[in-house]
């Protein structure tokens, strides 16, 4: 006979719990033994929930019994500190079990759907997001973005993560003085709130013809235009990538206008109403939008194969990356570019924007194909490439430093 049984602790001020199920209780052990008979049980309210500032979902339970009582239980184990383990593989079978146990011994007992606190707030949180976006959307775009630039130069310094961008500005550039750092901070935040206004215009900004200075929001080099349209006629696939600079949504409004069948690599955010706000608004400029996921690689493959461009973000940590030099000190990079352009010996171009002096023009960019390191079997290196990748992001960044969003814990 299979015996369930499972340990929970949901937070560390309390002791971890071992729960076990017998033919007519729960019982647990730990800091007091105890059980419930499961007819006992008159509703039964399951929800995920997530803890602040990550995106992982763990599936969480609450027993309510008669007398008003309650018992959560969790897949999120507290092991220490703000480190959670996951306990999915034995809570799963688990309340699964308990579940059918309770069913079967009070059949008035309710199953119900819940939502966490945190979902509730993100909810509340999301209309709110919504809605400043649609009344951004109805209002000038530069006008908004100076307003809302002013606005986070005055409020950026005042959160937390205006003390880790500050750290890491002061680890790229040790030369620097407080004033400069100081400087480049200002403009950081005066740069993330003209992204904010210009985002809820994505599908309105015009990218320029290079014949006609005066005709768009953005200007490309001619002879990136001209490459773009070399690009097309190759019929070859294409990677390009791009960086957490000036407007970085631009970049991918471009192909698309070039007749490119490009599918761009995107993490979607937490917040439902916010991701569904994001793609509505991108998926009418930006072609063919792919989410992050354990599928991205696969439908990333499939593209190239099929002749397709992929473009992505590579300027983030990724824990389980490879080690490069960033601005002289090691950090880690997603090797998911330097993999499947090994794959596909296709060509990798980076593509990006600058913010001109007047903060709400662009000038932009897309270089030649990079010269990819090899193997001593002629295949691309994988640590190679996204050496070389970042080396090119590091260039832009000292470049514009004052565009780049520092807020991203880069080295850790």
């Amino acid at each position: 006979m299979t015996v369930f049984s499972y340990s929970f602790r949901p937070n560390v001020l309390v002791p971890e719990r071992h729960y076990l199920l017998t033919p007519d209780r729960l019982t647990w052990t730990g800091d007091k033994q105890g059980s419930v008979a499961y007819r006992a049980v008159v509703k039964v309210k399951v929800y995920q929930t997530r803890f602040w500032g990550s995106s992982k979902s763990y599936w969480t339970c609450i027993l309510y019994l008669y007398g008003g009582r309650k018992i959560h239980l969790g897949a999120a184990h507290r092991s220490r500190g703000r480190v959670v383990e996951d306990r999915t593989p034995t809570y799963i079978p688990f309340i699964k079990e308990l579940e059918a146990r309770i069913a079967a011994a009070n059949v008035n007992a309710r199953f119900v759907a819940g939502r966490g606190w945190l979902s509730r707030v993100e909810g509340a949180a999301g209309w709110v997001a919504v809605k400043s976006l649609l009344i951004i959307r109805h209002l000038d775009r530069n006008r908004s973005a100076d307003a809302l630039a002013k606005g986070m130069r005055m409020l950026g310094p005042q959160w937390r993560g205006h003390r880790t961008a500050r750290v890491q500005l002061e680890t790229a550039f040790p030369e620097m003085n407080s004033e400069d750092i100081d400087k480049i901070l200002d403009g950081m935040w005066d740069n993330l709130g003209r992204v904010v206004a210009e985002f809820a215009h994505l599908d309105r900004i015009r990218i320029g013809h290079p014949n006609k200075p005066d005709s768009g929001d953005v200007t490309y080099q001619p002879s990136a235009l001209v490459q773009l349209d070399q690009i097309r006629k190759s019929g070859k696939p294409t990677i390009f990538f791009a960086a957490h600079i000036a407007n970085w949504e631009i970049p991918a409004l471009v192909p698309p206008l070039f007749g490119l069948d490009c599918y761009t690599l995107y993490r979607p955010p937490n917040i439902k109403a916010i991701n569904d706000a994001v793609l509505k608004i991108r998926a009418g400029c930006m072609g063919n939008l792919i989410p992050s996921g354990l599928d991205a690689p696969i439908r990333l493959a499939d593209a190239l194969k099929r002749g397709g461009h992929v473009g992505m973000l590579v300027d983030q940590h990724y824990a389980k990356g490879v080690n490069v030099k960033y601005f002289g000190r090691t950090c880690k990079a997603n090797p998911l570019l330097a993999q499947l352009a090994r794959r596909f010996n296709c060509p990798v171009r980076g593509f990006r924007v600058a913010r001109l002096r007047d903060r709400n023009t662009f000038w932009g960019e897309v270089t030649e194909p990079l010269d990819l390191p090899r193997d001593i079997d002629g295949r691309i290196d994988i640590q190679g490439t996204m050496q070389a990748v970042t080396s090119v992001v590091e260039g832009w960044v000292r470049e514009h430093p004052e565009q780049w969003l520092w807020l991203h814990r880069r080295w850790r």
